[in-house]
Parts: C-alpha cells; structure tokens; sequence
C-alpha cells in the first residue's frame, strides 16, 4: 500500500486558479472605476440637482392656492352675477361687490399666471438636469450591478482557489504523517481546511501550517538521506513564506479598503486618493504575493515529488 501520494497536480491547479483569480481581479478593478467614475458624477451633480429640485418644488406650492382662490372668485361671481336686486340701493351694493369681485379674481388670475410662467422658466432649467440626474443614476446603478457581478464571480473563484490550497496542503501533511512518526504531535490533515476557512483564525494559522508542512518535509528528506543535510545551507524560505502572507492579507486588506472607501464614503474612493493609483497599488499587492506564492508552490512540489520517487526510504 502507498504511504505517499503524489500531489504535484493539485499544486498545479492551484496555480491555475491563480491566473483566474488575477485576471478576474484585474476585470473587476477596471469595472470598479467605471463605477467610481459614474459615482463621481452624481456626487457631483447632486448639489446642482438638488438646488433646482428644491427651485422647482417651492415653486409649485402656490399653484394649488392660486387654482383654489381662482375657482372661489369664480364662483363667487357667476353667484353675485345671478343675483337679482330688490331695490336701488341693493343694485348698487350688488354692483360694487360685483366689480370688487371682478378686480380680485382678474388680479388672482394674474397672479396664478405669473406662478405659472415663473414654473414655465424654471422647468426650462430643470428640465434638461432632471433628464441628465435620471440617466447619471441609471449609468451608475448599471455600472454598480456589473462590478458586482464580477466581483461575486472573482469572490467564488478565489474561494474555490483557497479551497484547493486547503486541500493540497492537507494532502501533504498526510504524506507527513503516513511516514514521520513525530508528526503525531503536530497538526492533522484536516486543519488544513480550519486554518484556511474559519475567520479570524485563518489571519494566521494557514502560514504557520504551511511552514510546518515546509519544514517537516525537509527534515524528512534529510533524515531519509534523499537530500543531503548542509549545516551551512542558507535557508530563506521561512522568510519568503512570510513575505507571502504579508502580501496575501495585504492584498485582501487593500481590496476591502477600497471597497469601503467607494461604497461607504461620499466621493466614490475618496477625495484623498487617487484612484487609479489605488487601484493599480491593489492589482501589483496581488500580483507579488501569487508570485511569491506560485514561487513557494513549484518549490514544494519539487520536494513532494522527490518523496514520492524515494517512498522506499521511508
């Protein structure tokens, strides 16, 4: 029965999802500024906007007024009109009520015209910036369900990348554990996948993990005498495996950032940052750590292979 197995082909996936994951990332910053360049634009069309509406508003409050009084003096003289007088002096009484009606309701009907030419003048303004308000919006929110619609899809993709990390590194720890006897004390196959999945947990542990891993396949191959043991040999891969992961939450830090800044600050990203500087800044943060990351996986694989050419010496 093998002890070992070969997990070169899970280490190439991973570096396959990899170049999924980077250029889906790289998609969704592009779609990003097309959001933050139409969410820019509203921002700054809103004041504007919001002005003339407010204009527009005040100026359609008299109009009810004015069609109410207009209708009442109307009324009120087709009635005084109708009447018809007792006497001499009820005529004249009448009479006067009848021109003082006719001059209130003809200065009523001025007024509502001069309302009404007054809403006719700020409709001509606010018109056209109502229109470009509606299709600034609209850009915008097509804009925003197509990022997020790339960013769900790059979202899923990387997961699925850390899912296959998760298990080509609990694939490995169990070649460690079928032939170095030590390892009993160590970590277990499975929490490959608590060290990657369980949050805040995985802020750590899938580094510490993985230099186990590391280190204990070294010091297996050594042991086995498959690599020879140089007391002078300079290793830097802890140092390199430390580089990762600060690039790797950096990365993941940066992109939350950015996030944030555009959806839960006014200014799309921020007034302080430049945004294609900041978006460039994510996508070479992203770029060095799944270098450094592609590195440490043919590197490993490398020692993978060679334990399983030896798996008679162990």
């Amino acid at each position: 029965m093998k002890k070992l197995t070969d997990n070169t082909s899970l280490g190439k996936l991973i570096l396959l999802c990899n170049v999924v994951v980077l250029v889906l990332f790289i998609i969704s910053m592009l779609f990003l500024m097309k959001f933050d360049k139409t969410n820019q634009a509203v921002i700054q069309e809103r004041n504007h906007y919001n002005k003339l509406y407010e204009g527009y508003a005040t100026a359609q409050h008299p109009l009810k007024q004015d069609s109410a009084e207009v209708a009442y003096y109307q009324y009120k003289l087709d009635t005084l009109q109708q009447k018809t007088a007792a006497s001499k002096d009820e005529k004249k009484a009448l009479d006067e009520s009848i021109e003082v009606t006719k001059q209130t309701l003809a200065d009523k009907k001025k007024q509502q015209a001069d309302n009404l030419a007054k809403l006719a003048e700020l409709e001509k303004e606010y018109g056209p910036v109502q229109k470009n308000w509606e299709q600034l919006n609209a850009d915008n929110d097509a804009a925003k369900k197509k990022f997020w619609v790339i960013a769900w899809i790059t979202i899923i993709a990387f997961l699925a990348k850390t899912f296959v990390f998760a298990m080509w590194g609990a694939k490995n720890n169990q070649n460690l554990q079928n032939i170095a006897p030590w390892m009993k004390d160590g970590m277990k196959p499975w929490m490959s996948y608590v060290a990657w999945f369980v949050p805040f947990y995985n802020l750590i542990k899938p580094l510490s993990f993985f230099k186990e891993v590391w280190n204990e396949t070294d010091y297996a191959l050594e042991n086995a005498d498959v690599v020879a043991r140089d007391e002078n040999k300079i290793d830097n891969s802890n140092i390199y495996m430390a580089i990762w992961w600060g690039f790797l939450l950096l990365s993941v830090w940066v992109m939350n950032f950015i996030l944030f800044l555009t959806f839960f600050r006014e200014g799309a990203f921020f007034t302080k940052f430049n945004h294609g500087g900041l978006t460039v800044g994510a996508i070479v943060v992203m770029l060095i750590a799944m270098g450094i990351e592609a590195f440490l996986i043919i590197q490993y694989n490398k020692k993978n292979k060679k334990l399983v050419d030896n798996e008679s010496k162990f």
